[in-house]
């Protein structure tokens, strides 16, 4: 893999794993600490936290298996770079609705 190449794809990784990483402990902490939740909302927690763990398991397997492996192509293909832009779009616009979500409550 080309320098640009892999210093996108670990970018992307990294960011998206920081990204999961919010939204789980978020997720955890919101199922932990609002017991008296309706079960429809606890449930819509639950598979939210697992959602988020998936996530930033998924990021630390490909960031393992990226920096452990020599040149292949597949980890530099521009497909391969959609797809994991795609993971990070999706794990960083959950983290903003997260951020939006605290900083409301804050100011309220």
């Amino acid at each position: 893999m080309t320098a640009p190449w892999r210093a996108g794809v670990i970018g992307l990784d990294v960011a998206t794993a920081l990204c999961a990483t919010l939204n789980l402990a978020y997720f955890l902490d919101r199922l932990l600490s609002h017991p008296a939740d309706r079960r429809a909302r606890r449930l819509a927690v639950s598979v939210l936290s697992l959602v988020s763990l998936a996530t930033l398991l998924e990021s630390v397997l490909f960031l393992a298996a990226a920096s452990a492996t020599g040149p292949n192509p597949l980890f530099a293909s521009l497909q391969w770079a959609l797809v994991r832009a795609l993971a990070f779009a999706a794990a960083a616009c959950m983290s903003a609705l997260i951020v939006r979500r605290i900083a409301g409550a804050d100011s309220a």
